[in-house]
């Protein structure tokens, strides 16, 4: 017992000692979000989506390990949604969400990064710019990787990354002056840029 106790304080001590945490802010853009209207009743995609586009912000840590790094974040994102349907017409969606990206990356030339990992995603609030329309159902928990590259200038962060879901995120509507439901389809399938501050 206290040689087990004594390797895993050799084993802490060192990661303690040659790693270093920093923590920021960050913000920025998303576009491209990928989207379909789809009737339940005809099984008939009606629309998809166009005009994306959204943004968010939130703050991050990175912990440091030689040239490699750790990087939890957490952020609020909006994106807004066009669709135009031969059933429902032009309209918009609009949806909420708390992102926690879990990023793994290597640092290289002093001031690049790459990194990837996995983004798991809460639903927050789902809404159409519809009247006589009420929500039924939101999936409220979603899956998505990112990949991307960044730079480090001095205390400043810019990021580029793809964001790319795993499942579709499904959010139903009932039309209360027609009895007709509709859901909407959407991934997370996107390019973010950010830029944010490091303290």
């Amino acid at each position: 017992m206290k040689k087990g106790f004594s390797i895993l304080i050799l084993l802490i001590i060192p990661t303690v000692c040659f790693s270093q945490i920093n923590f920021g802010i960050k913000g920025g853009m998303a576009f491209g979000y990928d989207g379909n209207l789809k009737n339940l009743v005809t099984d008939i995609k009606e629309s998809h989506a166009k005009n994306n586009i959204g943004w968010h912000m939130g703050a991050y840590s990175r912990i440091h390990f030689l040239n490699w790094f750790l990087q939890p974040e957490i952020y609020f994102s909006s994106m807004k949604t066009d669709f135009n349907s031969f059933s429902q017409g032009d309209f918009t969606a609009h949806s909420n969400r708390l992102d926690i990206p879990v990023l793994v990356g290597h640092n290289f030339l002093g001031i690049g990064r790459i990194y990837a990992g996995p983004v798991f995603s809460t639903s927050l609030n789902e809404g159409i710019s519809l009247k006589g329309i009420k929500k039924t159902k939101t999936d409220d928990f979603s899956l998505a990787g990112q990949v991307g590259t960044g730079l480090d200038i001095s205390s400043f962060t810019f990021d580029v990354r793809y964001e790319f879901g795993f499942n579709d995120n499904e959010t139903k509507f009932i039309n209360k002056h027609s009895g007709q439901q509709f859901q909407l389809e959407k991934k997370q399938n996107s390019l973010i840029l950010s830029i944010g501050y490091k303290f």
